[in-house]
């Protein structure tokens, strides 16, 4: 029995068959994959716990790219639509978008995931005909094959390689791009975070000013200027150091402070010693003459670098039974045991000794 059908309902399906077009709509998948690839990267530096819904959410916008521009009833364009989809998703995974930073998340949701994305890609991406046309429908594409599906920008054999080759090509140029992008970011994040270390950690100098010098005690500003020479802020208590920011000159700043504004012995010593001999050499008879065991050890070691090394001998003894402070002991005994040469060389090359600090 033959199906009846009006004129006007064939002219009407056979119009909407007639506008398909598989190669626009392979086209157009492909290019558009490269904005679904960028907002997939965009929402994962947003908020990377969402990545894995892009599974779902992309196939969706592939299907509706492939719908609107190939206008198509055929399976293929189904086809378009999962192949982009899966070049997106592929994408996405080569480039580490498929899960947030530090995320666990089981594979079957994944798979899921891309499931519903497939499902979506090949449901969207294909038109389907109002029910009212089913029958100049049926007898346009069911009883015989339509001249619209033989047209070679239908044709399952062009379409296919036509969809992957072009969403290779623009999604291999969109992942260079993106690398590009992320080494950028990267070298920028890292950029921003040494600045705000050197920040933090120039901000951990203090002022070297006599006002604020003024509010520290003796034991602490000596810390500080041993910080300043050396780089290391030692503990109060213990062999801890922490990294400070080096200056020589507020070093000698902090010491020079304590040397005429406090009369500190051991200042005078310390600067004298690193001043040593343009001028240095004044500042360390000032703190031996008010008492200073360092300065003390100093003047006798001369002798011995001056070549009379039994008068040294015999004051680095006697200063050893006049003191008891440990540090300045071991320094006696050190140089009685190895002997003046070796200390002398240090003349040549004085430094801010930690044993100096009170």
């Amino acid at each position: 029995m033959a199906v009846q059908v009006q004129q006007q309902e064939i002219e009407a399906v056979e119009a909407k068959l007639n506008r398909q077009n598989g190669l626009a709509a392979a086209i157009a998948a492909a290019l558009w994959a490269v904005p679904m690839l960028i907002l997939w990267y965009w929402l994962y530096l947003q908020d990377d716990r969402f990545a894995p819904l892009m599974l779902a959410v992309s196939g969706a916008l592939i299907g509706l790219t492939v719908r609107y521009y190939g206008r198509g009833f055929m399976p293929v364009f189904g086809v378009i639509a999962v192949i982009s989809h899966t070049a997106v998703v592929a994408a996405a995974f080569v480039f580490g978008l498929s899960l947030g930073e530090g995320q666990s998340v089981r594979a079957f949701i994944l798979v899921g995931l891309y499931a519903i994305g497939v499902w979506s890609a090949v449901y969207l991406g294909r038109r389907r005909i109002p029910f009212a046309q089913h029958r100049a429908f049926y007898l346009l594409c069911e009883q015989s094959r339509h001249v619209s599906t033989q047209r070679l920008r239908n044709r399952w054999f062009l379409l296919v390689p036509v969809t992957v080759i072009l969403s290779g090509l623009t999604l291999g140029g969109t992942l260079f791009a993106l690398t590009g992008v992320e080494i950028f970011r990267q070298t920028a994040s890292q950029q921003s975070q040494v600045v705000e270390q050197r920040q933090a950690f120039a901000a951990k100098a203090i002022d070297v000013t006599s006002a604020n010098l003024a509010t520290l005690s003796t034991e602490d500003a000596m810390r500080f200027a041993f910080a300043y020479y050396h780089g290391q802020l030692p503990a109060k208590k213990g062999n801890r150091y922490e990294r400070y920011p080096q200056s020589e000159y507020k070093a000698k700043r902090i010491l020079s402070f304590l040397a005429e504004q406090r009369g500190e012995a051991r200042a005078k010593f310390v600067l004298g010693w690193l001043t040593y001999p343009e001028g240095g050499a004044t500042l360390i008879k000032q703190a031996a003459d008010d008492g200073d065991i360092f300065a003390k050890i100093m003047l006798a070691t001369e002798f011995g670098c001056y070549g009379n090394t039994e008068q040294a001998t015999r004051l680095l003894n006697m200063l050893a039974k006049t003191t008891a402070e440990k540090p300045a002991l071991n320094e006696i005994y050190s140089i009685l045991q190895s002997g003046f040469e070796q200390v002398c060389e240090e003349f040549s090359a004085p430094d801010f000794a930690q044993m100096y600090l009170p």
